[in-house]
C-alpha cells in the first residue's frame, strides 16, 4: 500500500510539471507594425501589458511546480524508505531520483520560457510606444480655424 502511494507521488510530481508549449513565439516586430494607426497601436500596447502579466505569473507559477516537484520527491523516497521498499526494489531510489530531476527540469525551461516572453513583450510594448509617439497619436488636435467672416463692402 506506501508502494502504491510513493508510486503515485512521483507520478504525480512528473504530471505537474510536464505542460504544453506556447503555440507561438511573440516577436519584437512585425513587417505591417509601420501601418497600424493609433488605435491599433494603442491596443497592441494594451495586449503587451496582458502578455506580460501572464508571463510573470507562469514564471512563478513554473517556480512552484519546480518547489513542489522537489517536495513530491523528498515525500516519495521518505516514504520508499520507510516501508523497506527501496531495500527489495533495487533502483527505485534511482528512478524517483530521475523523475525529480526531469520534474526540476521542466519547470525550469517553462519558467525560461515564460522569462523570454516576458523581455519580449516588454521590449515590443517599448517599440509600439515609440510608433504611438512618432505618429503624434494622443496629441491634442488642433482646433479648426474659424471660416472669415465676410467683409462687407461699401458702395
Amino acid at each position: 500500500m506506501r508502494t502504491f502511494i510513493a508510486t503515485a507521488a512521483v507520478t504525480a510530481v512528473l504530471a505537474a510539471a510536464a505542460g504544453p508549449s506556447a503555440a507561438q513565439a511573440l516577436q519584437v516586430s512585425y513587417p505591417t507594425d509601420g501601418a497600424l494607426n493609433c488605435e491599433q497601436l494603442s491596443a497592441e500596447v494594451a495586449r503587451m501589458d496582458q502578455i506580460m502579466g501572464v508571463s510573470a505569473q507562469g514564471a512563478a507559477s513554473a517556480e512552484g511546480a519546480a518547489r513542489a516537484a522537489n517536495l513530491g520527491a523528498t515525500v516519495a523516497i521518505e516514504g520508499l524508505a520507510r516501508s523497506g521498499a527501496l531495500a527489495r526494489m533495487p533502483g527505485l531510489g534511482m528512478f524517483a531520483n530521475a523523475a525529480n530531476g526531469m520534474a526540476r527540469q521542466n519547470a525550469a525551461t517553462k519558467q525560461k520560457q515564460h522569462e523570454d516572453e516576458m523581455r519580449t513583450a516588454e521590449t515590443r510594448r517599448a517599440v509600439m510606444s515609440g510608433l504611438y509617439q512618432g505618429k503624434n497619436c494622443g496629441a491634442p488636435q488642433p482646433a479648426a480655424a474659424p471660416a472669415p467672416a465676410p467683409v462687407a463692402s461699401a458702395s
